[in-house]
C-alpha cells in the first residue's frame, strides 16, 4: 500500500508533528536500548557465541537513542525520559528477569521488539517527507532495525522475514505486531495476481516481500504492556 499520498507529501510538515514522531521513536529506542543493555549485562544469560551479536545490537540501539535525543534537543524540546520498563509485559511473561535460564524468552522478546520497530518506522515516514534531514535519519535507523530483525529471527531458527501475519512461536499477546502483514495489495496492485506471480511464491512470496506500516496508535498499544 502507498506509505503516503502525493498530496500529503507536498505539504510542509507540521513542526509539532515532526517532534511528535521523534519523541515517539525515542520511546521505542529507549525500550530496545534498555532491553539489550540489561540483557548483555546479565550474568549467564547470553551464550558466549552470541554475545558479540547482542553487544553490537545494544550499541546500535544506544546510538539511536543518542541521535534522537540530539535531534529533539536541536528543535528546542526536552527528549522524553526513559521509563522503567516491565519486561514481564504485565505478567504475560511472568518471572522474566533476564535470568541465566531465560535466554529463549530473551530472544523471543528481541524478535518481537525488532519486528515492531521495522513496522513502526515505516508507519512514520509520511509525516517526515518535507523534513529531509529528519527523514534521512529515520530511514537510516529503519534499515538498521530491519537488519537486527532479520538477524534475531534467523538466530531463533526462523526466516529472516515475516510470512503472512504469522507470529511464529511468539506468545499470543504479540499478535498485533503481525496483524496486517498478509496484505497482498501494493500501490493498488494485487501482487499475487500478477503474471508469473507463482514463480515468486504467489501469496506467500507477496506477503514476505513487503513490511507493512503500523500507526503510532497501533505501536503504542503493542508496547503498552511494557510501560509503567
Amino acid at each position: 500500500m502507498p506509505i503516503y499520498s502525493t498530496k500529503s507529501a507536498m505539504r510542509a510538515a507540521d513542526p509539532a508533528d515532526v517532534l511528535d514522531v521523534l519523541q515517539f521513536a525515542l520511546l521505542l529506542e529507549h525500550l530496545e536500548a534498555d532491553f539489550y543493555t540489561r540483557g548483555v549485562a546479565a550474568s549467564g544469560l547470553i551464550p558466549t557465541e552470541d554475545r558479540t551479536l547482542f553487544g553490537t545490537i545494544r550499541d546500535h540501539e544506544v546510538a539511536h537513542v543518542t541521535a534522537l535525543q540530539g535531534l529533539i534537543a536541536a528543535r528546542g524540546a526536552t527528549p522524553v525520559a526513559k521509563p522503567t520498563f516491565d519486561y514481564t509485559a504485565k505478567g504475560a511473561l511472568a518471572g522474566f528477569n533476564f535470568g541465566a535460564t531465560q535466554y529463549e524468552t530473551f530472544k523471543a522478546l528481541a524478535m518481537a521488539f525488532e519486528d515492531t520497530g521495522v513496522r513502526a518506522y515505516k508507519g512514520q515516514v509520511g509525516r517526515l517527507m518535507t523534513e529531509k534531514n529528519i527523514l534521512n535519519a529515520a530511514l537510516a535507523i529503519h534499515t538498521v532495525e530491519a537488519r537486527h530483525a532479520a538477524e534475531v529471527r534467523r538466530l531463533r531458527g526462523k526466516k529472516g522475514w515475516i510470512t503472512g501475519n504469522s507470529r511464529d512461536d511468539l506468545p499470543a499477546f504479540t499478535q498485533a505486531i503481525y496483524d496486517g502483514e498478509d496484505t497482498l495489495t501494493q500501490a493498488g496492485v494485487a501482487i499475487a495476481s500478477l503474471p508469473n506471480a507463482s514463480t515468486f511464491g504467489g501469496a506467500t512470496g507477496g506477503s514476505e516481500a513487503f513490511d507493512e506500516p503500523l500507526t503510532k496508535e497501533q505501536v503504542t498499544a503493542i508496547i503498552l504492556p511494557f510501560l509503567p
